[in-house]
């Protein structure tokens, strides 16, 4: 299935979902029935999962993605601008902007951007106590990582707001740059040491859970939430390491590849990791000649 395919469906599904709560609304409004409030919360957690799963279906179709973006850049906008998926599609886009960056220069460009962040974080707490309009000539002169950004004056709310715009923009671009294959093993140890440890942490609540049960309801309720808190801690960093191996495609293969001469007694916690995550692989001319059938339909 192609990805537009795909994208189609989802969003179809996501409107006709939109569509029921918007109608269950408005009777709730006039009857706040129970039942059909329930009906709604069933619903706004189907929009959720679906959401959810297009996310990931990006990430697995990353390759695609910026095909799309490449060779059919106004269908791929009908798609961002749609009320449904769009927003969804919006929020990977930026993965869009992803250019390989050699060792040396990466690292300097990332050392740069994380200067501009402390330096945002400065003009936060400046900000913090001013009073009047903060004009930005001479803001920007004392910050000089808010040239290109703050272009006028500003009342106070609207520099603190433009702030966290631009720390946001500064942040996808020090990802671009940890994603390329010179600096992702910095953010890969960072998630997978996380992981081990929070593994090792769910073993001995597991243990604990155990050994509560029957010695009080307090103490087992207590075992059996902090076990539930790591195991969602530990499936979050899981989540992030996945995104983080999909949002380089080409790098991820280079490992599984490695891993497959690599004898079972051997592996470690990171290879079995991978070995459960398989970016989808587009052979580019025979996916063009794909997409033009399906455009000419």
């Amino acid at each position: 299935m192609l990805l537009i395919e795909y994208l189609e469906d989802a969003a179809q599904k996501i409107r006709e979902h939109t569509e029921k709560l918007r109608t269950l609304d408005k009777q709730y409004r006039h009857y706040y029935d129970r039942d059909i409030r329930r009906e709604m919360t069933v619903i706004q957690k189907e929009i959720k999962r679906i959401k959810g799963d297009v996310k990931y279906e990006l990430l697995l179709n990353l390759e695609e993605f910026r095909y799309l973006h490449k060779y059919f850049p106004e269908l791929l906008q009908t798609f961002m601008e749609d009320e449904h998926i769009g927003p969804v599609l919006r929020k990977k886009a930026w993965l869009l902007d992803f250019k390989p960056a050699e060792g040396k220069e990466a690292a300097i460009k990332l050392a740069k951007l994380k200067r501009m962040r402390m330096q945002l974080r400065e003009a936060r707490k400046t900000l913090g106590g001013w009073v009047g309009t903060v004009e930005a000539r001479a803001f920007v002169a004392t910050y000089p990582a808010l040239k290109g950004y703050m272009k006028e004056d500003l009342e106070k709310d609207e520099a603190i707001e433009l702030l966290k715009k631009t720390d946001r923009e500064l942040r996808k671009q020090g990802w671009l740059l940890l994603i390329s294959d010179s600096l992702i093993k910095i953010p890969i140890m960072k998630f997978m040491n996380r992981i081990q440890m929070l593994r090792s942490n769910e073993l001995m609540a597991i243990g604990q859970f155990q050994r509560s049960k029957g010695k009080g309801t307090v103490k087992e309720t207590q075992a059996q939430r902090r076990l539930e808190e790591i195991s969602r801690k530990k499936e979050h960093y899981e989540n992030v390491l996945k995104q983080i191996l999909l949002s380089n495609p080409s790098y991820l293969r280079m490992l599984k590849r490695k891993d497959s001469w690599i004898s079972r007694e051997r592996k470690t916690a990171f290879q079995k990791f991978i070995r459960t995550i398989t970016p989808h692989k587009v052979k580019e001319r025979a996916w063009l000649n794909e997409m033009n059938k399906k455009l000419e339909e």
